[in-house]
């Protein structure tokens, strides 16, 4: 079995059980993590405040693979290991958030996947993508995906960017290094 083969195969078991499991036994929260619970530093990114939450992001995510196609599996198998990046790029650059679940900071990351490997379309994406990040940061809104009083968690959406940039930098060195 190949290593992408098992790593999509664990993506797929951490969003089944990250949404099976109470979601305060798994979300990302602060106080647990800084208690040892790590798991959080998966889970958190995987589990879901809602059913309409857990299908916009999956939404997303189908989006993205028919704009990038078959490129972007490389990207998906890569999130069991962004997301505790992401994880502790939240400990670190929001101090103030006690509490996050949801897929969409790491699909961030399948953004940044989508430029590179989706030609015009991919590129539209990632532009429409920064505006709703600068829109978010700028007006701390909210979504309807949401249950009332939980907020867009914008600094998700950087981070997974981010890590996105930083894991297109590894692939292109891992091409030079196989070539």
């Amino acid at each position: 079995m190949s290593a992408e083969r098992l790593l999509l195969g664990v993506l797929a078991m951490l969003v089944t059980a990250a949404n099976l499991l109470p979601g305060e036994a798994v979300e990302w929260r602060r106080e647990a993590i800084a208690h040892f619970e790590l798991w959080r530093l998966w889970t958190g990114q995987f589990c879901h405040w809602s059913l309409p939450h857990l299908a916009g992001n999956l939404a997303a995510v189908v989006a993205i693979g028919v704009i990038a196609g078959r490129p972007i599996r490389r990207w998906l198998a890569a999130l069991p290991m962004a997301a505790p990046l992401l994880s502790v790029f939240l400990l670190v650059a929001v101090p103030g958030l006690d509490s996050y679940r949801g897929l969409s900071g790491l699909v961030g990351v399948l953004v940044a996947g989508a430029v590179l490997e989706g030609g015009t379309p991919g590129r539209l994406l990632g532009v429409a993508y920064l505006g709703k990040l600068v829109f978010d940061a700028a007006t701390g809104s909210t979504s309807a995906l949401l249950p009332a009083g939980i907020e867009v968690t914008w600094a998700a959406h950087l981070g997974g960017l981010l890590i996105g940039i930083a894991l297109a930098v590894a692939f292109r060195l891992q091409r030079r290094s196989t070539q």
